[in-house]
């Protein structure tokens, strides 16, 4: 909605009045011309998600006008509702996530959270508590780990960031309750006056923070800086009695970053209101600087652009009073890193690393599952150990290959070669024919356990497992130990900052038969980089894979022979086409093609095998059973590293789906 000819608007919301003031085009452009851009420094485009309020509205209204002013390329998507807490938001993405079609998990611009989330390449993504809650830290759990847990699933590669609020003017109305009264706030009670306010919300905010390991916008401190300065600070009329004053004169105040007092209603009707909470354009200015120093990593100090009207010299206090917040709040954001994945290895001595540790050893939180045969030891040999390796003396392109079945060194170092770095984690997959036994009870049973299986947390009730057991902590704790054993390799860049997540946008999740089921199942259920599926996903009998994916399909890739069970069985045809495969291209047969294979997901090979099926089903992963050429070389070098390197964004025509392959094997 345009604003073209007005001035100022005020809106209504449950928690009371906005006023806020809209400017022009022409009064949001800078005061003096930026500076050219330097085309030898222009820096990556920053792409925002602000799920909130009007507080996060206010903050961000100036945002990217100030970018733009410096050269910038910054954009701001936003899900916002009047008044609303973190407990709307989490309520909001778990109405989705359970019925798609359910309109209580969408916002007005008729996105969900989730689908917010797949809609761009975000960097940041914030969320903040409501204000009239913000200082009371009871208030923001559990909505913001379920907030924090779906950003994380559906947008790994986003910095999740905590947008601190501020504290209401010093004399709004709530600092006039009984906590005023009594002189004095409790823990979680009523602030008693602006000072308590801002005390009580900091400590949440950094509380939740770090909770979360999230990152905190500071903008409450710069509010408070400003307010309680020597020179700006706000000053206004005290004990203001609104019945002596006639419309359209207000009480007297000057530097005050809130609304404050308004004129509401219809001519006959209106009344001298308080918005004590909601920023006015200083406000929205100093807020706006704060994200810019958060978002870009740079001083918003000497920044050409200033909304119009606003003396230069106040404008310049702001600028550092935004500074300082950032500087001195030692939780806040680093700069968004807009460098290359690929580079060369800082390694003085650049070689193949080869290690191995075994998950009971790096984590005493381990244990084995005998009733499903997933032990940490068998007849006295280990049966919990892990492999990595990394090859320094190739460009590494900054992608951590998960293999989910057992160690093949031939297609680790292949996928060395590409640059990858490559982990084989032990995870629980020897339940497959103990579970789900005779039949699985319903179409999503057997996925439940894959994912429980990837995961360690409880999805089914056939298993009963705990995260340090499930493939995506024993990864955590092997890139752990492999930052410190091995740091040539450079391994910590797979974790998140604090070292307590995996970088799942970094990573590509593979396996074959069994273990590409399972790598399929994880990844519909966690955005990750990549997944290949080498002669899967089975489960025909399974529903799981038309579920809703955080991955997107382009990001899938599969490859059979065609006389694998699985194939003539009509298992991976069913599976690729649940998975929305065909959307981007036709089943290409390997033999009669050369990469890139028309952009398939969908690639088979009816290399000869000496027609065995079970050597079939094992062709497709590197090693003996793969046909080799006259030459002793493997046929397949170009299809694996076409499935491991293909880039995404290239796809090839979508194909209709085969009405020759069985969708339905069984009835529930």
């Amino acid at each position: 909605m345009k604003f073209s000819c007005l001035r100022s608007i005020t809106i209504a919301f449950l928690t009371g009045m906005f006023s806020v003031g809209l400017v022009t085009a022409n009064d949001l452009a800078p005061l003096s011309k930026p500076p050219a851009a330097d085309e030898s420094k222009v820096s990556a485009p920053v792409r925002v998600l602000a799920v909130g309020n009007s507080f996060t509205g206010n903050a961000t209204r100036f945002l990217e006008p100030l970018a733009k002013a410096s050269g910038h390329d910054l954009s701001v998507q936003r899900l916002i509702i009047g008044g609303s807490p973190l407990e709307l938001h989490a309520a909001k993405a778990k109405a989705f996530a359970a019925d798609p079609n359910n309109p209580k998990g969408r916002y007005s611009n008729g996105k969900s959270l989730q689908e917010a989330l797949q809609s761009e390449d975000f960097d940041f993504v914030t969320i903040q508590q409501v204000s009239i809650k913000s200082h009371d830290i009871r208030t923001y759990q559990p909505y913001a780990s379920e907030l924090a847990d779906v950003i994380r699933r559906y947008s790994p590669g986003s910095q999740l960031l905590v947008h601190q609020t501020w504290a209401y003017r010093s004399d709004d109305p709530r600092f006039h309750g009984p906590a005023k009264r009594s002189g004095k706030s409790l823990p979680n009670s009523e602030p008693v006056d602006q000072a308590a306010m801002y005390h009580g919300l900091t400590d949440a905010y950094r509380t939740i923070t770090k909770e979360l390991g999230a990152k905190r916008i500071p903008v409450g401190d710069a509010f408070f800086f400003a307010d309680t300065d020597e020179q700006f600070g706000f000053r206004g009329e005290k004990n203001v009695d609104p019945q002596a004053f006639t419309a359209p004169a207000v009480p007297a105040s000057k530097y005050s970053l809130h609304a404050g007092w308004h004129w509401s209603g219809a001519n006959g009707g209106r009344q001298l209101r308080m918005d004590g909470h909601h920023a006015n354009q200083a406000g929205e200015y100093l807020g706006a600087c704060v994200w810019y120093e958060c978002l870009l990593g740079e001083s918003v100090v000497g920044n050409s652009f200033h909304p119009a009207g606003m003396d230069a010299e106040y404008a310049r206090f702001l600028q550092l009073t935004a500074h300082r917040a950032v500087s001195e709040a030692d939780d806040a954001p680093k700069a968004v890193d807009s460098t290359d994945n690929a580079k060369v290895s800082g390694d003085p001595n650049p070689q193949r690393y080869r290690l191995s540790a075994r998950a009971s050893e790096l984590d005493d939180r381990v244990k084995s599952h005998a009733e499903i045969g997933f032990v940490i030891e068998k007849a006295g040999k280990p049966e919990d150990v892990q492999h990595a390796s990394v090859d320094t003396t190739v460009p590494l392109q900054g992608k951590l290959v998960i293999w989910l079945m057992a160690h093949n060194s031939a297609l680790f170092e292949r996928l060395n070669g590409y640059g990858l770095h490559a982990i084989q984690v032990s995870y629980a997959k020897q339940w497959f024919g103990k579970l789900c036994q005779p039949k699985p009870r319903d179409a999503y049973a057997r996925g439940n356990v894959r994912l429980e299986a990837a995961t360690g947390l409880d999805f089914s009730d056939e298993l009963d497992l705990t995260v340090p057991d499930g493939a995506a902590e024993r990864t955590r704790q092997m890139i752990l130990w492999l930052s410190k054993e091995n740091p040539q390799g450079e391994w910590s860049q797979f974790l998140s900052d604090d070292g307590k997540r995996v970088r799942w946008d970094k990573v590509i999740v593979a396996g074959s038969s069994h273990g590409s089921t399972t790598a399929a199942r994880f990844a519909k259920h966690q955005r990750v980089d990549r997944v290949v599926m080498l002669c899967g996903p089975r489960d025909q009998d399974q529903d799981w894979q038309s579920l809703r994916s955080a991955t997107p399909a382009n990001r899938f890739f599969g490859f059979s022979h065609v006389l694998d069970g699985g194939w003539t069985g009509d298992h991976y045809c069913r599976s690729w086409e649940m998975l929305g495969l065909h959307e981007f291209g036709p089943i290409v047969n390997v033999d009669d093609s050369e990469s890139p294979f028309g952009h398939s997901r969908r690639l088979i090979s009816a290399a000869d095998v000496g027609g065995n099926a079970g050597k079939a089903h094992s062709a497709v992963t590197p090693g003996r059973a793969s046909p080799k050429n006259a030459e002793g070389e493997f046929l397949y070098e170009s299809v694996w590293r076409y499935l491991f390197n293909h880039p995404v964004g290239q796809i090839g025509e979508a194909a209709p789906v085969d009405d020759g392959c069985l969708r339905d094997h069984v009835t529930y």
